[in-house]
């Protein structure tokens, strides 16, 4: 996988767009989900509707819940659990993801300097 990649992924409350933030050295990934804004939402970034296909409405990233995926345990079972992979983010929308992660006081810190 590559920084940029978006693919739907099942969790426990259903099914979310996941997203490839950056690939370590080591092969492990950057991931973050996205989800419909809410009132409450970090709005840290917004990406509206048709900025990917995607999108059919206003849409954050939960960078409260960005996590890495190792390569030695997670990548392979991540490659299995895609139900449907889209079209990858275009660079610029990749690099606001990217400076939201970095911005928002929901990011953690962990991440954030995986991501510096």
């Amino acid at each position: 996988m590559k920084p940029g990649d978006v693919f739907l992924v099942p969790d426990a409350i259903g099914t979310h767009l996941n997203c490839v933030l950056a690939v370590l050295k080591d092969g492990s990934l950057v991931l973050c989900h996205f989800t419909s804004r809410q009132r409450r939402s970090d709005a840290t970034c917004v990406i509206q509707a048709g900025e990917h296909s995607f999108f059919e409405r206003e849409t954050v990233l939960r960078y409260d819940q960005a996590y890495v995926c190792s390569v030695e345990t997670g990548v392979a079972a991540l490659e299995r659990l895609i139900t449907r992979r889209f079209e990858p983010l275009k660079p610029e929308l990749l690099a606001r993801i990217i400076q939201g992660a970095l911005d928002s006081p929901q990011t953690p810190d962990k991440i954030k300097a995986l991501l510096k």
